[in-house]
Formats: structure tokens, sequence, C-alpha cells
């Protein structure tokens, strides 16, 4: 059963909390997991259709003429808002076992990642405007507000925060905790990139041995992605929330430490 610490973790501590989260709310989910990722799936499925009867090559420039099509651009658009609307459910979810709550069940989170969607659209928005002009900019701003406002989610999703409030309260949270911050998302990344390295492997190997062309061994790779992201989507939602909880109690420690030394 899961626990909720009441005392600020070392980063080790941090990422093996997620960890527990991640395990103590996989069973509660996995179905907003598979859905998101059949929504993310079906878009690849069919873009990789798309560009074989299309007579389009699957290199990098190719793609990029075709992503910039009106309408493979809005059913991008679409899939990426469904997918954030889901990623929200995912951290409402994983937040009321977090809680020790009552759990959710898969309507009432798909609900909550729908009734604040419209922030969020708005909030993401924001975020990665900063971030790009950051990196235009002066490279360094934009790395830093990668970090800094990387909370967002969970504050709009797990706190109900506004728009700009949600990224504020990022900021204000990581403030001072930037690296150590930064060096636990780094940590779950890399673990997600092996693990997707894994996979795709695995699905290399199987497109190899059928001997199927191409965009064939692609459709393979991306029906096998599928099930792959059933595991992996869950994953950083449960660092982002381990950390948000971890800086919350760390915050309020140093709040308490500067009540008690400005006591006479």
């Amino acid at each position: 059963m899961y626990v909720r610490p009441t005392a600020p973790l070392p980063i080790g501590g941090v990422v093996d909390d997620a960890i527990k989260l991640y395990r103590e709310s996989f069973a509660r989910c996995w179905p907003i997991a598979l859905v998101g990722s059949l929504i993310m799936g079906t878009f690849g499925v069919f873009l990789t259709i798309y560009v074989r009867n299309a007579g389009i090559g699957l290199t990098g420039m190719a793609l990029l003429q075709v992503y910039r099509q009106p309408p493979i651009l809005a059913l991008y658009l679409l899939q990426s808002v469904l997918s954030l609307a889901f990623y929200g459910a995912l951290i409402a979810s994983q937040n009321a076992v977090a809680l020790g709550d009552t759990p959710l069940s898969f309507g009432e989170a798909i609900a909550i990642g729908f009734a604040r969607l419209g922030r969020a659209v708005v909030t993401g928005i924001v975020w990665w405007a900063i971030i790009v002009l950051g990196l235009v900019l002066l490279l360094v701003p934009g790395i830093y507000f990668l970090g800094a406002l990387c909370l967002w989610p969970v504050a709009l999703y797990a706190e109900d925060a506004g728009a700009m409030q949600a990224l504020q309260y990022s900021r204000d949270l990581i403030k001072g905790h930037w690296w150590r911050s930064s060096t636990i998302l780094t940590i779950a990344v890399i673990i997600i990139l092996v693990f997707s390295m894994v996979v795709g492997l695995v699905a290399g190997v199987l497109a190899a041995i059928s001997r199927h062309d191409f965009t064939t061994a692609q459709l393979m790779v991306q029906v096998v992605s599928i099930a792959a992201n059933v595991f992996v989507l869950p994953m950083i939602p449960a660092v982002l929330l381990a950390m948000y909880r971890d800086l919350q109690l760390r915050r309020e420690g140093g709040d308490l430490a500067a009540r008690v030394g400005a006591l006479p």
C-alpha cells in the first residue's frame, strides 16, 4: 500500500516514491493509459498509411512537409489536445491514490481531464511559447523555464489551479531547487528512454523476422508502441506528483523555519 511521505526526501527517495506511486496506481491508470495510447497510436498508424499511399518517403524533411498539410496538422492538433485530457486524467487518478482518497473511477478521472482541458491548452501554449522564446533568444532561459515550469500539469489537475496560476505555482515550488528537480526528471526520462529503446528493438526484430516491407514494419512498430505506452504514459505523472509533494514539504519546512527564527 502506498504511504505518502511526511518529510522531504533525497533525490533517490523521490524517485523511489514515484515508483511506489506508479505501482500502486497502475491498476487504476492502465485503462486511461490504454485509451490515450490508442489515440496517439491511431494517429501514427494513419500517418504511416497516408505517407505510404502518397508515395512520400519517411525522412525528416518529407514528414515535415506532410505535417504542414492542413488536414494532417488538424488531426495532429486534435490528437495532442485529446492526449492532454487523458494526461490530466492520469494525474487526477494518481493524485487520488497519493492522497489516500477514494480511488477515482475511469469516468471520474476522464471527466476531470476534460473539464480542465480548456485551461490546460492555454497553459500548454503559454508554456511552450516561453520555452521556445527563451531557447531562441539566449538558450539558457529556455532550458531554465523548461525545468522551472514543468509542474504546471500537477498544479492544474491535482490542485485545480488556474492557467497562469499553475505556471506561477510551479516556478515558486522549484525556485531554489532547479538542479535537484532537473536531476530527478533526467533520471525518469533516462528510464523511459531505455524502456522505449528496448521496445523499439523488440519491434524491429519482429519486423525483420516477418520480412515485411518498410512501411508495414513501421505499422508493426506503431502497434507495439501502443501496447508499450500503456506502461510508459503513467510514469512521468507519477514522477511529477512525487516531486510536487516533496517540494511542498520543503517549502512548508522552510516557512516553518522562517517563522521559528522570527520568534522573539
